[in-house]
């Protein structure tokens, strides 16, 4: 794994096999950003990343300019995984916190630009966590993005969704309410 543009491009991952990671790849991570960057500015942003893992998705947010960067993870390794990459890349606008996806975005007090999540694909909560996050008043409000890593056999019935990228057996659906 590695970042792949801007400020940390080339950054090297070890390899992590924490409970419940599955990277992305490096082709769908580069073909993510590449239609991210035609529908939503990055820059400037502060960005949610659900089910964080390793980090990776997050990282390379920050490193294209986002803002901010909250990591939200249950696993306690994954955490400690993604505080030694900020602390050997001194990064300052990065907080990681060990939390329950769903119960942080219904407390949220942040409002985020855009949300990542990558749950595990065998996560019985996938559509619980599509409803929490684009029924939730500051998605609507803020306009906000969010962009679900999932399988290719999930299917969403959201009105918020409008795109639906695919890569192999990997699939990225992008939410946002109109208008």
């Amino acid at each position: 794994m590695r970042i792949i543009a801007g400020i940390y491009k080339g950054y090297q991952f070890k390899t992590y096999n924490g409970i419940n990671t599955r990277p992305t790849t490096d082709l769908a991570k580069e073909s993510l950003f590449n239609a991210l960057q035609n529908i939503y500015p990055i820059e400037a942003c502060k960005v949610l990343d659900l089910f964080a893992g390793t980090g990776n998705i997050g990282l390379e947010f920050l490193s294209r300019g986002a803002q901010s960067l909250i990591s939200i993870d249950m696993n306690y390794g994954n955490i400690e995984f993604m505080k030694k990459i900020k602390k050997d890349l001194q990064i300052k606008d990065w907080q990681i916190t060990k939390w329950d996806a769903i119960k942080f975005i219904k407390q949220l007090t942040i409002i985020p630009d855009i949300v990542f999540a990558d749950p595990p694909y065998d996560s019985v909560q996938l559509h619980e966590l599509v409803d929490t996050v684009t029924k939730s008043d500051w998605f609507e409000e803020k306009k906000s993005l969010f962009i679900l890593e999932h399988s290719d056999k999930l299917i969403f019935d959201s009105e918020a969704l409008f795109l639906k990228k695919q890569y192999g057996s990997t699939c990225f659906s992008f939410f946002k309410m109109n208008g």
